[in-house]
């Protein structure tokens, strides 16, 4: 099938989401059983986490739907494929409209669960920290607010919501100026939550007594949704330009690696050094190849997650021992 105008076939756009799509579900898979085994429990962060590849899903099952409409209509208004009468034209540009409220919903609900999921998972880690708390429901309120105003841009975009579904309306002068203004609006409260998740856990990760490099592993990971806002530039600038080359490609890859990313800190045990983090490796192999474990690591389940600031506090000062030698307890976040 011809590209019409937008740099990849309908084919090889459907590869590219779907194999990325396969990979996030293996990722959500593998963060779910990881929990279940290590923390014996889920959380917000697990929640919002599922509720953002669920949504993803959806964006990509429209996307399948909606895409040969999206072509057939991108052909026609570039000259590819002869004009069809004006009212067949018409019902064309509705249909993909309603295609596109509802994939851009789920898009933009999606993408800000991701950033859910890393603040509820930053609360997690560093509840005990009175002042970082403040912060915190602060940032959640913006990125709340955010999320709002996306929408805003969705079901305003016609200008009045009662005329979204109408062609005429649509196609004024107005219209256009408006929907070149809201392409920036949302890039800008879009980027801005993003920086705030990224930002948001880099002072508390540099003052905790653990080595630089994992430190920098730490705040690497956090820094990952620099890849999506890379993404939503250029996305942005396309779109402002009317440019639909590759625009749709790089839309969907801003969703699947924000999402993907949002798997990736539950696998960060597989690969520190730690001692604690050692013994987390030890039970989780040893539950999936069923084998038996015994270990005299007393907090491996990281039940206390859920204890409040002043238990937690408590059980920082405790040891458990491991083939006769102290170590700090797993949860314990001793800061310079």
């Amino acid at each position: 099938m011809s590209e019409a105008g937008q740099g990849i076939s309908s084919e090889g756009l459907l590869v590219v989401i779907w194999t990325l799509a396969s990979v996030s579900t293996v990722l959500l898979a593998g963060r779910l059983l990881i929990r279940s085994i290590v923390l014996k429990s889920f959380h917000l962060d697990d929640m919002f986490g599922a509720i953002s590849w669920l949504l993803m899903m959806l964006v990509m099952i429209i996307a399948t739907v909606e895409l040969p409409l999206s072509y057939q209509y991108s052909s026609i208004l570039i000259g590819e494929s002869p004009a069809p009468p004006e009212s067949e034209l018409e019902n064309m540009a509705i249909r993909l409209r309603k295609w596109d409220v509802a994939s851009e919903t789920c898009f933009w609900t999606s993408l800000f669960c991701v950033k859910l999921s890393f603040m509820f998972l930053y609360k997690i880690a560093f509840c005990p920290r009175n002042k970082y708390n403040r912060v915190w429901s602060w940032s959640l309120i913006y990125i709340v607010l955010c999320y709002g105003t996306c929408l805003i841009g969705v079901y305003g975009q016609c200008g009045d919501a009662i005329n979204l579904f109408s062609y005429e309306e649509c196609i004024t002068p107005y219209v256009a100026l408006l929907q070149s203004r809201l392409v920036w609006v949302d890039y800008f409260f879009n980027v801005t939550s993003d920086i705030v998740v990224i930002a948001l856990p880099m002072p508390v990760i540099w003052r905790l007594n653990m080595g630089t490099k994992q430190k920098l592993a730490l705040s690497a990971i956090c820094s990952l949704a620099m890849i999506t806002i890379a993404f939503e530039t250029v996305r942005s600038v396309k779109l402002h330009q009317l440019d639909s080359h590759l625009t749709n490609l790089y839309s969907y890859l801003e969703l699947l690696v924000s999402v993907l990313i949002s798997q990736l800190p539950s696998y960060r045990f597989l690969i520190s050094p730690s001692e604690k983090d050692r013994e987390y490796r030890r039970l989780f192999w040893s539950r999936v190849t069923m084998r038996s474990y015994h270990s005299g690591f007393s907090g491996y389940s990281m039940q206390n997650f859920d204890r409040t600031p002043r238990a937690t506090e408590s059980w920082g000062t405790t040891h458990s021992t491991i083939r006769g030698r102290e170590v700090p307890s797993p949860i314990s976040i001793n800061t310079k």
